[in-house]
């Protein structure tokens, strides 16, 4: 009995850089009738399938240098090599393999680290078997050639049977049915290796126009400038095409001719003819009449005459898209080459998509820019605003206070007088606030912080509530700290912010309500906050409290009024001291509270106590009668201000505009001069600095009256040489105070 025949040896390539994986392989395959090769890097490889083939590759994934990806994709690229199968050795787990790339490298499988030797053998084991086959196969068609080589020559030199001949015939076309079934097979792996180059392509150009798309609408997001999105998005979309042109036209305001925005691969010598266009020219114009994507290709022949554009540019394909926004034309844009082509839907579509996205910008630019307008004529009406309603209310308080002085004894006139007088502050309060909320949105405040304890501030902040809470019949308790509390703010602002939630928690508490003011340092931070009993807060309006002319409840009978801007400008003005605000309510007719938290500064300053509003109002009658020169061209007001200094005791000169105003004071020399900053042929400001020119005007103190109160009004005032500013209407404390300050200075 024979022995079985032996397996012929195969030559099987082993690609890891550790020794003992090797040797493992060479063990495991060493009577599966293998030639096991072995090499410890991918360049080792390579040179070893310069010099023989090899029936199959196991190759490690994870190796220094050149990984096991790269060495397969070089092994792919040399014809001798293409088709050797390749087995993957990896230590990752399958969900952290890159399995496709491999497959696309021509892999054949991938075995899994640790390696079990069953599968391992079985796997090479099919592709030994392959391989002897496929060479069997061959050799069989060896042997087959030589007998028929044979069977000719028998043919010939003998002239064999007819039989002999018959069989050769029937082998001849078994052969030939063989032959055209594996061609027809290779014809079909062909087709679907061509299929699948074909989807892996169409898979890689939606890709690209979805990032074109994403990056467009990215910087649609981020930017607010349109025209920039219109420079940036052509060179993009005409890379990614492979087109050549690009022509952007805007429509201008008016006549609705269009202007060219941007453009690309236009010469610099057509450029002229072509920045402007009337409705109706060109491709542009067509477009634009109407309002229409306008496509001109190697298929679209039949889309009428060509625009005058195109046989001028050279162009042989074009597509112009109209931008359209709020069913307006903004403008147009155009992609062309001068080559024949035809656009596919996909191109067509990614060019409009393109389009929406820039006319989306050029609309958000239009409407930011709008509100920009309207935000600055907004601000320049408030403005004016103040000043004309200033200008009316201080003839009222002057003449308030002259009738209180002369009507003293009578308490039905008095009455009569602190209800206007009120009314005419609360309208003084109306016009600051209004002012104070333009200019902080305008980011126009600038602070100035001072050392300041916390016991001033409240007083002031007390002082200046007192008649609303006295009116309303309110009780208000305030709790501070015992020891002293410095804090490091704006004063006047700090003031103004205690005062705004003290005069809120009386505006909407009811008569005979209870306000506690209260106030701790908690760590690093100092604690405010003023509480009441009133009317309460829905749990809804908890944020919304702080917006821009919110009202808590409009439809209520609140005598006090107001237009929902006090907790704006405490947000404002907190926030802009690096603190915080919030409310809290436990709901309706249950009262609310709001706090405050400012950080307290490292190092306790020296304090500057605030001016003494009480102390003020009695500096009047300690003030000496003075010579007085009242400037000022409305009537009413320089009457009644004249009235109101002459029952002072002071000695009152007039004049109505700033010509006489510098003949009077360089004549006379009045020790001070109240000028109004709005008066005829020469303004306030222009008084000053002449008077201030000449040697006789220098004893005179000068004081400003305008209805414009910025803080870059008073430093204009400053600047051109008055020695105070005071906004209408000016009290008569206020005015005190300045007359007594600027007296005993000089």
């Amino acid at each position: 009995m024979s022995s079985p025949t032996a397996l012929p040896r195969v030559d099987v390539l082993t690609v890891d850089d550790t020794p003992a994986n090797l040797r493992s392989l060479e063990v495991l395959m060493a009577d599966l009738g293998a030639n096991v090769v072995t090499a410890s890097s991918g360049d080792e490889a390579l040179r070893l399938l310069l010099d023989r083939d090899f029936a199959l590759i196991l190759l490690d994934v994870q190796m220094p240098g050149m990984d096991g990806y790269e060495t397969a994709s070089l092994i792919r690229m040399r014809e001798r090599t293409r088709h050797i199968p390749i087995i993957f050795i990896t230590a990752n787990t399958r969900s952290e393999v890159n399995v496709t790339r491999g497959y696309e490298l021509g892999a054949v499988d991938y075995l899994f680290k640790p390696i079990v030797p069953e599968v391992l053998r079985t796997k090479v084991g099919v592709f030994l078997d392959l391989h002897r086959k496929k060479e069997e196969v061959r050799r069989q068609a060896e042997l087959l050639r030589q007998a028929e080589n044979r069977e000719h020559e028998r043919q010939l030199a003998e002239a064999r049977s007819q039989y002999e001949r018959s069989l050769l015939e029937q082998e001849v076309e078994r052969e030939r049915k063989v032959s055209e079934a594996r061609e027809q097979r290779a014809q079909e792996l062909a087709r679907l290796v061509q299929e699948k180059e074909q989807a892996q392509s169409a898979l890689h150009e939606s890709n690209a126009r979805l990032r074109l798309l994403a990056d467009t609408a990215s910087r649609l997001l981020k930017g607010t400038d349109g025209r920039a999105l219109l420079d940036g998005v052509h060179g993009q979309l005409t890379a990614h095409m492979g087109l050549e042109v690009c022509l952007g036209y805007l429509v201008q305001e008016g006549p609705g001719a269009l202007s060219l925005a941007t453009h690309a691969g236009i010469p610099s010598a057509m450029l002229p003819r072509m920045e402007y266009l009337e409705p109706g020219q060109g491709v542009a114009g067509r477009v634009v009449a109407e309002n229409k994507r306008w496509v001109l290709d190697g298929g679209a022949a039949a889309n009428g005459p060509v625009p005058d554009a195109a046989p001028e540019l050279g162009l042989a394909a074009i597509a112009c898209y109209p931008l359209i926004s709020q069913g307006r034309v903004l403008g147009t844009l155009a992609f062309g080459t001068r080559s024949m082509r035809v656009f596919s839907p996909d191109e067509l579509s990614l060019m409009q998509g393109v389009c929406d996205q820039v006319a989306v910008a050029l609309e958000r630019e239009r409407l930011i820019g709008a509100l920009r307008d309207a935000d600055r004529r907004k601000d320049e009406f408030l403005a004016m605003l103040a000043h004309e309603l200033r200008n009316p209310l201080a003839p009222v308080r002057h003449a308030l206070e002259v009738f209180r002085m002369r009507m003293w004894q009578d308490d039905i006139i008095q009455r009569a007088i602190s209800s206007a007088d009120r009314q005419v502050a609360h309208m003084t309060r109306l016009v600051d606030d209004l002012l104070d909320v333009s200019r902080i949105t305008r980011g126009k405040v600038e602070l100035k912080p001072l050392p300041v304890s916390l016991t001033d501030l409240v007083e002031g902040a007390v002082q200046a509530c007192e008649p609303i809470i006295t009116q309303r019949h309110h009780e208000l308790s305030v709790s501070l700290p015992p020891e002293q509390v410095m804090l490091n703010v704006d004063p006047t602002r700090m003031t103004q912010v205690v005062a705004n939630l003290l005069h809120n928690a009386a505006k909407y508490t009811p008569s005979g309500g209870q306000i506690h003011l209260r106030a701790e340092r908690q760590g690093e931070e100092l604690m405010l906050s003023v509480r009441d009993n009133g009317i309460g807060l829905k749990p809804e309006m908890l944020h919304r409290v702080f917006e821009l002319f919110v009202q808590v409840d409009p439809g209520s009978d609140r005598a006090q009024g107001g237009l929902g801007l006090g907790l704006t400008l405490v947000r404002s003005l907190v926030e802009m001291h690096g603190g915080s605000v919030s409310a809290r309510s436990e709901g309706p007719s249950k009262g609310s509270e709001f706090t405050v938290r400012l950080p307290l500064p490292p190092e306790v300053p020296a304090a500057l106590s605030l001016p003494n509003m009480v102390k003020a109002a009695a500096s009047l009658n300690k003030l000496q009668p003075l010579h007085i020169l009242l400037v000022e061209d409305n009537p009413d007001i320089r009457e009644t201000l004249k009235d109101l200094l002459e029952l002072h005791g002071h000695r009152v000169e007039e004049a109505s505009d700033g010509r006489s105003a510098v003949d009077m004071v360089l004549s006379q020399h009045p020790q001070v001069a109240l000028v109004d900053i709005g008066l005829p042929e020469l303004d306030g400001y222009k008084v000053a600095e002449l008077v201030r020119a000449s040697a006789g005007g220098s004893t005179t103190r000068l004081v400003a009256l305008t209805g414009y109160g910025h803080p870059e009004d008073r430093k204009r005032a400053l600047e051109a040489g008055f020695d105070a500013h005071l906004v209408k209407p000016v009290s008569s404390d206020d005015l005190s105070q300045v007359l007594k300050k600027l007296c005993t200075a000089a």
